[in-house]
């Protein structure tokens, strides 16, 4: 180990790329920062390098395993137990792919790595830079030595994509409803994908939740521009809006769909506004749910940091769609998804057009043409 770094007050080895040590620790937490949304995944490995089953991938649908589970927040990270690993798992392999599928770690600063230890104790840290086009890296490896572990620093971008990372693994992936399904490819819908919420797990998606979550901006000085966005549900019958849940109303009428309250300056860890839907209590003359995001004081998504939005099943908790409102650029509104009806089922869409509305109202005629 060379140069020591500091955060947080502490101390921590500063790491390079393929340099090696010994843990001295029984658990350790891996996580990142870097100025995109991130998601951090981890692969349980046997001595050939393969997953043992479907269990062995702890990603965000599925976010625990045998002595690892995901640490959520603005700082994504994975907590791994070591001693409570099976005894057959001699590699863990932690990854790190962006939430926008359509971005490349070198289209902005590298991302940092760093591994604590008990109590928070830093240990190690890793600049993962000469990153390109790709948008997943595998960070590092965990690996059993005898009784110990080691732990390896890789950092290597892997461009042909996450599927493809954790199918190479012996991940299996099938089409939904299959009993070898592990990873539905992607969550996230690309805009203008959908799919009937029949097909997304046994039995029928009764509650969608949308989250929103963004963070403050700070310009020179360090000084907080208050940005507030808005996430808001607008309930249609045919072409004509009925009813709403926003921060103006927190709950619709029927209180089917109910607003977790608004937040102005985008403060806070994690989702900053969440809209859950019981579709099982709208009215029948309810054929959309529309979800759209606006920035009440007029600034564009490009000045927004980390602004994102996301679409899940909130029964099971299973992401269903997201994507990354800075691609909307110089826009002040979104329509990010909708759900409608499709007969006797509902069926989810990822739409992701950008708008100029800075109220829901604003948004209407634009939502219309997307029913």
């Amino acid at each position: 180990m060379s140069v020591p770094s500091k955060y947080h007050g502490r101390v921590a080895a500063q790491l390079t790329k393929g340099q090696i040590d010994h843990l001295t620790v029984g658990e350790l937490t891996v996580s990142v920062q870097h100025g995109e949304p991130i998601d951090v995944s981890a692969l349980l490995l046997n001595s050939a390098g393969q997953v043992r089953s479907q269990r062995d991938l702890i990603f965000y649908n599925q976010t625990t395993g045998p002595g690892v589970r995901l640490v959520p927040g603005q700082t994504p990270g994975v907590f791994i137990e070591l001693r409570s690993l099976p005894r057959d798992v001699d590699h863990v392999r932690v990854i790190l792919n962006l939430a926008d599928q359509q971005a490349h770690f070198g289209d902005f600063g590298p991302p940092i790595v760093r591994v604590e230890g008990p109590g928070g104790n830093p240990l190690y840290e890793y600049v993962i830079d000469d990153l390109g086009r790709e948008g997943v890296v595998v960070a590092l490896d965990l690996d059993r030595v005898g009784g110990a572990w080691q732990l390896r620093m890789l950092g290597h971008g892997y461009d042909a994509g996450f599927e493809a990372l954790v199918t190479g693994h012996g991940v299996r992936i099938g089409p939904p409803g299959q009993e070898d399904l592990g990873y539905r490819g992607p969550a996230e819908l690309n805009p203008g994908q959908e799919v009937s919420l029949h097909h997304v797990r046994n039995g029928e998606l009764t509650l969608v939740k949308m989250a929103l979550g963004w963070d403050p901006v700070r310009q020179i000085g360090m000084r907080k521009v208050e940005v507030d966005l808005d996430a808001t549900a607008l309930i249609f019958a045919g072409r004509n809006v009925v009813d709403a849940a926003s921060f103006l109303q927190l709950s619709s009428r029927s209180g089917a769909a109910r607003h977790s309250g608004d937040n102005v300056d985008g403060s806070g860890a994690g989702d900053d506004e969440t809209i859950t839907v019981d579709l099982a209590r709208l009215p029948q003359q309810v054929t959309a749910v529309v979800f759209v995001v606006t920035s009440y004081k007029g600034h564009t998504f490009e000045r927004v940091r980390e602004a994102f939005w996301r679409l899940d099943d909130g029964v099971a908790g299973m992401q269903l769609a997201r994507g990354n409102l800075r691609a909307g650029g110089a826009h002040t509104g979104m329509i990010v998804a909708k759900v409608y009806r499709d007969g006797s089922t509902w069926r989810v869409a990822s739409i992701g057009v950008p708008i100029q509305a800075t109220h829901p109202v604003e948004a209407v005629p634009e939502v219309v043409r997307y029913l």
